[in-house]
């Protein structure tokens, strides 16, 4: 079998495949080919990159679109697996070898992934044997990120925003900061990630993620801007409640944005909060007390530090603001 110009489903290099299990001469990881998904390298390839950009749910629906007409073919299902579970693959700088990181945890174990389950059956021996090695190896991630998730306490509010854009912190962020400090203050317990993950390493962000997308029964998504909404993490975020709320439809989200007609269309007909003052903000705590009490989780220390969070003015424009690395978040000078 000889295929030519289908591309490593890991790092993206060009595969040079003579049999249906073929190892990456650039990062090592191992791939199984179908030899009838060659007449779809295109469609495939470009799934390929965009679940290597962490846009699963696009990447998901270009794999679909080729098993609509098709039979299954096996590497397809298996990458609807990575796609489901989040999978990335990271390269080790101590051992420059590509790791699987996990980007969407879920309860289910990725060895009852019904795609999984699928590929193996359409697999011939060596490719069987190679997939379940590859499975074993994120079950063993998603096993260690579930039970940091399970030592997490719940929380009440997960703010779902886009932090920096072009390397300037967003009004976004300062928005969600004043949305925390008030509902932080009232007791509410709140996922807010430039605080929560402050002291956490970017490859253990997600068993926080989950354990607070997971237990808030509210969400907040803040979007200034329409692609603020799409952005890859923060549609990552809002997609994944979205589908826990499937399963619990007491879960809530609101959403606060400059107009309406910014929503993505999964909310289109939904109401959102339009940011026009600092009375926008209290409106939506009020809304949010309305319908969910505080646990009172959240810790003394944390309440104190969120009402006497000290703020710096800046000398250029003259707006009150959390001082950051990044300078002033309205004019983007740095002071």
């Amino acid at each position: 079998m000889k295929i030519e110009a289908i591309n490593c489903q890991s790092c993206g290099g060009t595969l040079k495949v003579n049999s249906s299990v073929c190892v990456c001469e650039f990062c090592g990881v191992t791939n199984i080919i179908c030899g009838e998904t060659g007449k779809y390298i295109d469609a495939l390839n470009r799934a390929n990159r965009l679940r290597q950009q962490c846009e699963f749910d696009r990447a998901f629906e270009i794999y679909e679109e080729i098993l609509e007409t098709n039979p299954p073919f096996a590497d397809i299902l298996w990458s609807e697996t990575l796609c489901d579970y989040g999978i990335e693959y990271v390269e080790d700088p101590l051992t420059s070898k590509y790791l699987p990181t996990l980007h969407r945890i879920k309860d289910e174990s990725i060895l009852a992934s019904p795609y999984y389950v699928e590929a193996i059956e359409l697999c011939d021996d060596e490719q069987r044997e190679k997939l379940q090695k590859c499975a074993e190896e994120i079950y063993q991630i998603q096993s260690e990120y579930l039970n940091i998730a399970a030592n997490e306490k719940p929380y009440d509010v997960f703010i779902c925003y886009k932090e920096t854009d072009n390397g300037k912190q967003t009004y976004d962020s300062e928005v969600g900061m004043k949305l925390y400090e008030k509902l932080t203050t009232l007791g509410y317990k709140v996922f807010f990630s430039r605080i929560t993950l402050k002291d956490k390493l970017g490859i253990e962000f997600e068993p926080y993620i989950f354990a607070a997308l997971k237990s808030a029964p509210v969400m907040v998504v803040i979007g200034t801007k329409p692609e603020y909404f799409e952005a890859t993490w923060v549609k990552n975020e809002w997609s994944r409640f979205l589908r826990l709320k499937e399963k619990d439809p007491k879960k809530q989200i609101f959403f606060a944005c400059d107009d309406v007609k910014d929503l993505p269309k999964a909310f289109a007909r939904k109401q959102a909060q339009i940011l026009e003052n600092e009375e926008s903000i209290d409106n939506l705590v009020n809304n949010i007390k309305k319908r969910f009490p505080a646990s009172g989780s959240v810790d003394d220390e944390a309440r104190e530090a969120a009402s006497n969070r000290k703020k710096v003015k800046c000398p250029y424009c003259g707006r009150m603001q959390e001082k950051n690395l990044y300078g002033c978040i309205y004019c983007h000078k740095k002071f």
